[in-house]
């Protein structure tokens, strides 16, 4: 039973523009170039080109509130839905308040291990449509140009709104015949999982692609919602949808399946919080400063894609980029660029700033970027860089401090850098381990010493029951 609790949840309509489009649009299918909309459940022709040009269209993309935050690997599903937004359609994000207690399969060998409550999932869900809604503001505010035709309003529906009123029994006796078992059984996540898994597959999981189906038929029949968009690994699921609308409307009715790639890294890794490397949308589990150098640190490799899926950079634009950057690829024009739009349309022009601020507090070597640093900001650069808390008292020596930092493996590695003159303090260099460390100079006034060995090892003191008496010593 559903715990009364959810309820808080429920449909939301979010209108983050009043403003409407004309009813002439482009064709989002042009998208391909970047990456986007490829792998499809119908091909891509002259029919569907005109479907989607000769009027409005609705699509939806849908978020289970597995998490208190969307990850960048939900950024491209976003994305899919703004270059809708841009081509004159109408975005839906779906909040999976109901399904998320069942499991998606896809793309994992094993079953999701449950532990949210109900007082979990209303938090989750709450927060992750407050992330939408902020994306799609920052993305009218700094990338669509008030010239422009207006956006369509994005619609924000939780589907726990479908299943509220229904049972088990209703669900299986009303739409249970129209789910083959053959086509279900042949999706491929579910082969993988019963072929290659010790654990089999719980019908839970098996189970999902019925909701899913039953979440678009929902949507088709309140919005005229033709158009789902997904990871290349919810084919299956959009295949079980697409077939179960075809059934309920006695093949009178046809969907359309669209999907965005799943985005790697270098190694291959899917960016998102299943291995371990998620960098958050919101800024409290991950800060600007923290999104903007995971971006200025992509490799050359992989900067030119993500500047196609993760931007709204005209293809010109990009190729002149990726040129500059080719010829000069120490100064990371590409990387920069990346990474600036990425902050500004996740976290806005205070988070671009407060990013860039953090970022030549570390790297452009000047110690008065150091000390006005705020506390919020100090707090985004101790996720990225080993940092160390410490009580404040008027003995301790730069030797202290590395060994206590762990900068050093052991003491005499320690004193032969230092004296050679690999350690700076705030920027400065400090060749003498029983330098006794000052207020003001070492220890700055917003109680933090960056300590850097060599070129690129970075650690942070934070000081704590300061003695304001050492203020003398400056």
């Amino acid at each position: 039973m559903i715990n009364h609790l959810i309820k808080r949840s429920l449909i939301r309509y979010c209108s983050i523009s009043k403003r409407y489009l004309s009813s002439e649009t482009s064709d989002v299918f042009k998208l391909q170039e970047r990456g986007f909309f490829c792998d499809n459940l119908a091909e891509v022709d002259d029919n569907l080109r005109k479907l989607v040009t000769s009027k409005k269209q609705t699509i939806y993309c849908g978020f289970d509130p597995t998490a208190r935050s969307l990850h960048v690997g939900n950024l491209v599903g976003l994305i899919g839905l703004l270059q809708w937004q841009r081509a004159g359609h109408q975005p839906i994000a779906l909040l999976g308040s109901a399904t998320v207690l069942i499991g998606d399969p896809s793309g994992r060998l094993h079953e999701r291990k449950q532990y949210l409550t109900n007082d979990d999932i209303v938090s989750n869900t709450e927060n992750i449509e407050r992330l939408i809604r902020l994306i799609f503001a920052n993305h009218e505010k700094y990338f669509w140009k008030s010239s422009q035709k207006k956006l369509l309003p994005l619609t924000v529906v939780n589907n726990l709104s479908f299943y509220e009123n229904m049972n088990t029994i209703t669900f299986v006796s009303t739409y249970g015949p129209h789910f083959r078992m053959n086509p279900l059984l042949s999706r491929k996540v579910i082969k993988t999982r019963l072929e290659t898994s010790h654990d089999g597959l719980g019908y839970n999981e098996f189970s999902y692609q019925l909701y899913q189906a039953y979440d678009w038929y929902c949507l088709f029949k309140q919005y005229d919602c033709r158009f789902q968009l997904g990871g290349v690994d919810q084919i299956g699921n959009m295949r079980t949808g697409h077939d179960f609308i075809s059934r309920m409307t006695n093949l009178e009715e046809d969907t359309y399946g669209v999907t965005v790639p799943l985005i790697t890294n270098e190694h291959g890794e899917k960016l998102g919080k299943s291995m371990g490397n998620a960098v958050w949308l919101d800024e409290n589990f991950s800060s600007p400063y923290e999104c903007y150098q995971y971006f200025r640190n992509t490799p050359d490799t992989k900067v030119e894609e993500y500047l196609k899926m993760f931007t709204f950079l005209p293809m010109n634009e990009i190729q002149q980029l990726m040129e500059t950057h080719r010829a000069k690829p120490h100064e990371y024009a590409a990387q920069i660029k990346l990474a600036k739009q990425i902050t500004l349309l996740v976290h806005g022009e205070q988070g671009l700033e407060s990013a860039i601020r953090s970022t030549q507090a570390m790297f452009a070597q000047n110690i008065d970027l150091l000390h006005n640093l705020t506390e919020k900001e100090i707090n985004g650069l101790s996720v990225s860089v080993p940092t160390m808390q410490m009580d404040l008292n008027p003995e301790l020596t730069l030797l202290d401090v590395c060994m206590a930092a762990k900068c050093f493996s052991n003491q005499s590695v320690a004193l032969k850098v230092i004296t050679d003159g690999g350690v700076y303090v705030n920027h400065k260099k400090l060749a003498n381990p029983q330098a006794i460390l000052v207020f003001g100079v070492h220890i700055l006034p917003n109680l933090i010493t960056v300590i850097r060995v060599g070129k690129k090892n970075f650690y942070m003191i934070r000081w704590t029951n300061a003695d304001m008496s050492l203020h003398s010593k400056v």
